[in-house]
């Protein structure tokens, strides 16, 4: 089978998001299964700036074959490729099924219109992008209406099906795709490869100058007011009275100076500025020792969809402490994985107090999150459910594992 996948970044632009992470982890892992894959994307790199990759042939990804293309309109993520529109034209045909990631860019528009012209099966996969929650309360509302009901909504209608991580993220979408087929696949990772490493655990800590006894909570992701990192730094006063050696490592790369400036001047003016750690975007390859290094992974984000360092941190027995508006919180929950709280401070301190203060409630919730990852979201289990997926689509099967709507 011969798979197409067409988003706006692709590795090694990691710092464009996680469903770069997701897409890769899946194509990398479909290859190893026996499919062809190729990926069609553009150099932006999610800083904008620009990968230093070749534009005039395909580039070997762990047997994925990658085109990279230049684009006209973007910023830190691109919008419009015309080259890329241009070459998905002329080879859309050599593909079995086409796979686009996103709604909010013209070349997720474009590329669903010549699959769609040229008879390929769609697959749209909008990562969280259509939640309502997302839609309303992340960005401008205003703008997001006239961009849906121009590009977003044709999007929708012609995929042969809609990809959704998990059954919360269709439950919240349904307002967008009520009368389009979807199924469910999650994000996958290698379980494996974010398993806690004690050595490399005291390594980074020595290195940021943790104590080795202190207690590490980690974000990780864009520095964006829809992450709403302020309710845990609001949340340490009371925390670190009753345990002093508590800190705060806040790691990825800036969206907006303002908000940081915000976050900055919060934790001077708590007096809790000494226990946080600011790293900005770290190297892909050190973030598993982020996780190794760290206790307890926080996402209080007023919109989010599976998160891809929530199933990492998970991996690495991390437990989440995250706001109900993450799609898979239902799972999370329901594996006693983490807590789970209301997107606002005292539900959000009142969280970190119970697992923070609570060395037994914190063992048992951090092997719940490495036995709940491991059975979700392994990527090889993750990528044999997405060659079911294909085959019903081209099949007209349903496979019921697929949890077809």
């Amino acid at each position: 089978m011969k798979v197409l996948q067409v988003l706006t970044s692709y590795e090694p632009a990691w710092a464009a998001g996680g469903a770069i992470t997701a897409t890769a982890n899946l194509c990398r892992a479909l290859v190893r299964q026996g499919l062809r894959v190729t990926v069609y994307t553009t150099v932006a790199d999610g800083t904008g700036k620009k990968l230093t990759v070749s534009l005039k042939e395909p580039v070997d990804l762990g047997g994925v074959e990658v085109w990279y293309f230049p684009y006209e309109i973007g910023g830190l993520r691109a919008f419009y490729s015309r080259p890329l529109s241009k070459f998905l034209r002329q080879t859309v045909g050599n593909f079995d099924l086409v796979q686009v990631a996103g709604i909010w860019q013209l070349i997720g528009f474009d590329s669903a219109r010549i699959a769609k012209a040229e008879g390929r099966p769609l697959v749209v996969t909008p990562h969280s992008s259509l939640m309502k929650h997302s839609f309303y309360e992340v960005g401008s509302p205003r703008l997001k209406k006239v961009y849906w009901r121009l590009f977003g909504q044709k999007i929708v209608n012609w995929a042969t099906a809609v990809q959704f991580l998990c059954e919360g993220e269709r439950e919240e979408s349904k307002e967008f795709c009520l009368s389009k087929p979807s199924f469910i696949v999650p994000n996958g990772i290698d379980t494996e490869k974010y398993k806690r490493d004690p050595e490399k655990r005291l390594a980074l800590r020595q290195e940021l100058n943790i104590p080795e006894s202190a207690l590490v909570l980690l974000y990780l992701g864009r520095v964006n007011p829809k992450k709403q990192i302020e309710l845990v730094i609001e949340s340490l006063p009371a925390i670190l009275q009753s345990k002093p050696e508590v800190y705060f490592i806040i790691a990825g790369p800036v969206d907006d100076l303002k908000y940081l400036k915000i976050l900055k001047d919060l934790s001077s003016r708590l007096k809790v500025e000494n226990h946080l750690i600011w790293t900005g975007l770290i190297d892909h390859r050190r973030v598993p020792l982020f996780y190794s290094a760290s206790d307890i992974i926080v996402l209080p984000s007023k919109a989010e969809g599976v998160s891809m360092s929530l199933a990492e941190a998970m991996a690495a027995s991390l437990p989440v402490i995250s706001a109900n508006r993450v799609a898979n919180f239902r799972e999370i929950e329901a594996d006693g994985a983490g807590l789970i709280t209301e997107p606002e401070g005292e539900s959000v301190k009142k969280a970190l107090l119970e697992v923070c203060l609570k060395a037994d409630r914190l063992k048992e919730l951090s092997e719940n999150a490495r036995r709940s990852v491991k059975k979700r979201y392994d990527i090889d289990s993750v990528a044999s459910l997405m060659i079911k997926a294909y085959d019903d689509i081209l099949t007209g099967r349903r496979s019921p594992e697929l949890k077809w709507e």
